[in-house]
């Protein structure tokens, strides 16, 4: 055989083994549906995921309404699937049918209801993603409630905010004030999220205006606003400082007023309850003779919740609920059918209330026999305000009691001084045994811990474990406990909360006695006297006048009537002769008093703790008994004695004790002694100051000493008279004023 000949042969045979390999090759790479998997995305969305054997083109995809189906037409495709229909029931997808037909393998997602998809290649994957059907309502419901705002904004004229200014009320509530345009402006307020938003339709706002306003200087319950301009409408946020508030707006004219107010204790208590317990989304259910697992398949997927339903829920029920809480829904299907649930984040058991017991009994037994296998630990902590004994105390079940108004330890001693080691008695200072003492003092040294269990009136209060102990180090004032994990948690967490600053109060008093008298006397003397031969005036009356011996003016046979200690005196003769003379003495006295006593005492004190305060002296009286003579000391002091309490509000609530004694007149039993005090229980606003407590005296005196008969006689008649007059007032008043001392500014 000739080359030529050859070549061409071997030319032919090599073109037939490659035209045989590219048809077997073909036909091993033949494309074919493998598996199909569905996968829960984030933001409510479901994928589908069809797995091809091979690279794939995108198909074809057309859906139809009703019934909802998707469909995907794959050319050159076929099915290595087991079965053509496929159950899946989940995210409102009922199934999925893969059907091939003239080399085309088409694919059918059965739905509940149409939803928004999205089909995707990549490389050898066919990715089909759903929006849920719960989503898909709650996205229409907000396309439809903005649709309509926008439609309804374009039929209002244009508005304008002039100006927005905050301004602090009388009682401490914020008002924001929103100077209008135009009086009609359409607003929209609503409370979102613990936040209050005011939405303006087809307005503008000015630029200098468009920012964000940080108000908490303002001492309000608001913190901060923020005004921002979002296409034609104008949203005004504004953010309390916490959710305990309420507020309200009103218009007038231009002008709109947002009120934000503090609410009360009283009030936030009426608030909780008359709250709707329910805050689910609403939505309407209508069946007749359903089965209770399917109903609680529909809320799984309305809530996007895990539900998982016991075997022993069973049974039907008939359904006509329209527009109510899905949680209501469930609570009032569950209620119908003696069912319970429980809930453990986004996931839900449903069974029968027995079932429910039991399985918490069971994990209840679980967690002591836990508790009991738990290894302890031991953790040192620093106590900074209170004493580490009352904190002890309070672990161990026993509550500290107040001494004056101050927190002190109970005592409760093992071995104390005077106490059984019981723990019974009255023992001062000793570690905390198994009863309640009543001692009162700190623990000396390092206390340990008794018997809680078995004779203590607190081991039923106990925050340790059953195997927990708590000593304490006075000198350090530090708690050491030892005990699980989740004890030194709560431990902790009610150490934190307990051991605060106390804050303090200083308690000034202001006790004002004011003194006011007016006295005046005017007298009169009126006698004879004896006149002697030398002229020198002076015998008495009966003596003999010849032997000339001088004697004194004799005793008043008229009247005498004088002033005693008189400040002024004038005397005359009226009538001489026969070595007599008629005398006339005028004696006058005027007293005018003004004084006044300031006492001021103060003191500072802890929030509930007593404070007292005294100054004086001591004034001596003798006494006489069958020892002698003594001398003994009676005090005479001024005392402020107070227990303040700080209100939520900030006022002081004080019970006082106030006295002031001072050194009164001489008696023949010794020195008087004025006293005066004052006993109370007020309330005072923080440094305010009020009188808690008066005494008014006033005496008038209005005498006449007069000599019967001749004091009546005309033009003569005042010289048998002696006028005497008193007016004396007296006045005590007590002033008290609370100050809380402020803690130092901080910078924020």
């Amino acid at each position: 055989m000739s080359f030529f000949k050859q070549w061409s042969l071997l030319r032919i045979f090599a073109m037939s083994a490659l035209l045989l390999g590219q048809v077997s090759l073909v036909e091993a790479q033949e494309l074919a549906l493998s598996s199909v998997s569905l996968n829960a995305l984030s933001g409510d969305n479901l994928q589908l995921n069809f797995e091809m054997t091979g690279d794939v083109a995108k198909p074809e995809v057309f859906h139809t309404d009703n019934p909802a189906r998707i469909v995907l037409d794959f050319a050159g495709v076929k099915s290595a699937l087991k079965q053509k229909k496929n159950l899946i029931n989940a995210g409102g997808i009922d199934s999925y049918v893969a059907i091939e037909a003239n080399g085309r393998l088409r694919i059918v997602i059965n739905l509940v209801k149409l939803v928004h998809y999205d089909v995707k290649v990549q490389e050898n994957h066919v990715i089909v993603a759903l929006r849920s059907s719960s989503r898909m309502a709650r996205d229409s419901h907000e396309n439809l409630t903005k649709k309509t705002l926008t439609q309804f904004a374009a039929l209002i004229p244009e508005q304008v905010i002039n100006k927005i200014d905050f301004r602090r009320g009388k009682n401490g509530e914020g008002r924001l004030l929103i100077f209008l345009s135009n009086p009609n402006t359409v607003v929209n307020t609503q409370e979102k999220s613990g936040k209050i938003e005011l939405s303006f339709l087809n307005t503008n706002l000015p630029q200098v205006y468009a920012k964000k306003m940080d108000v908490l200087d303002f001492a309000t319950p608001v913190s901060m606003i923020e005004a921002k301009e979002v296409g034609t409408e104008v949203n005004i946020i504004i953010t309390p400082i916490n959710s305990d508030f309420d507020f309200s707006t009103f218009q007038s004219d231009g002008l709109l007023t947002v009120e934000v107010r503090a609410i009360t204790t009283a009030e936030e208590e009426e608030k909780r309850k008359n709250k709707f317990p329910f805050s689910g989304e609403r939505l309407s259910l209508n069946f007749q003779d359903i089965d209770i697992r399917s109903v609680l398949q529909i809320l799984a997927n309305f809530t996007d919740l895990n539900i998982i339903a016991s075997d022993a829920v069973a049974g039907s029920l008939t359904l006509n609920l329209n527009d109510v809480p899905w949680d209501q829904a469930l609570d009032i299907i569950l209620k119908s059918k003696g069912l319970g649930k429980r809930e453990s984040g986004n996931v839900i058991l449903v069974a029968p209330n027995e079932e429910i017991v039991k399985l918490e009994e069971e994990e209840l037994k679980s967690q002591q026999v836990s508790e009991r296998l738990e290894p302890l630990k031991t953790e040192y902590i620093q106590i900074n305000y209170a004493k580490a004994e009352n904190f002890r105390n309070i672990l161990n079940g026993y509550s500290s009691f107040s001494a004056n108004g101050c927190t002190v330890s109970t005592g409760a001693g093992n071995n104390g001084v005077g106490g059984s080691s019981d723990g019974t008695g009255s023992g001062i200072g000793g570690g905390i045994g198994g009863g309640i003492g009543s001692a009162i003092g700190s623990v000396g040294g390092i206390g340990s811990v008794g018997n809680r269990g078995n004779n203590g009136q607190g081991a039923n209060y106990s925050l340790l474990s059953d195997r927990g102990t708590a000593i304490v180090d006075s000198r350090t004032n530090t708690l050491i406990v030892k005990d699980t994990a989740k004890s030194q948690e709560e431990i902790r967490q009610m150490i934190q909360k307990l051991d605060r600053q106390v804050r303090q109060v200083l308690i000034e008093a202001r006790i004002v006695i004011a003194e006011q008298g007016f006295a005046q006397e005017l007298g009169v003397k009126f006698g004879a006297a004896y006149v002697g031969p030398n002229g020198s005036v002076g015998a008495t009356t009966g003596s003999n006048p010849n032997n000339g011996t001088p004697g004194d003016i004799v005793s008043p046979i008229l009247s005498n009537l004088a002033v005693s200690n008189p400040y002024g005196a004038l005397g005359m003769t009226l009538a001489s002769g026969a070595n007599y003379v008629l005398n006339l003495e005028i004696s006058a006295l005027q007293d005018d008093r003004k004084a006044e006593f300031v006492s001021n005492p103060k003191v500072l004190t802890s929030d509930r703790c007593l404070a007292k305060i005294e100054q004086g002296q001591q004034i001596p009286y003798q006494t006489v008994s069958q020892n002698g003579t003594q001398t003994q000391f009676q005090d005479a002091s001024i005392i402020l004695e107070v227990t303040p309490q700080i209100t939520p509000s900030g006022s002081v609530i004080m019970d006082l004790y106030i006295t002031k004694d001072s050194p009164g007149d001489s008696t023949p039993g010794g020195l008087a002694i004025n006293t005066r005090q004052v006993t109370a229980s007020v309330r005072v606003e923080d440094g305010e100051t009020i009188v808690i407590g008066g005494v008014y005296e006033g005496d008038t005196v209005n005498i006449v000493n007069s000599v019967p008969w001749f004091a009546d006689l005309p033009l003569i008649g005042w010289m048998f008279r002696k006028t005497t007059k008193n007016d004396f007032k007296k006045e005590l008043l007590v002033f008290i004023t609370p100050k809380i001392t402020k803690d130092s500014m901080k910078m924020r």
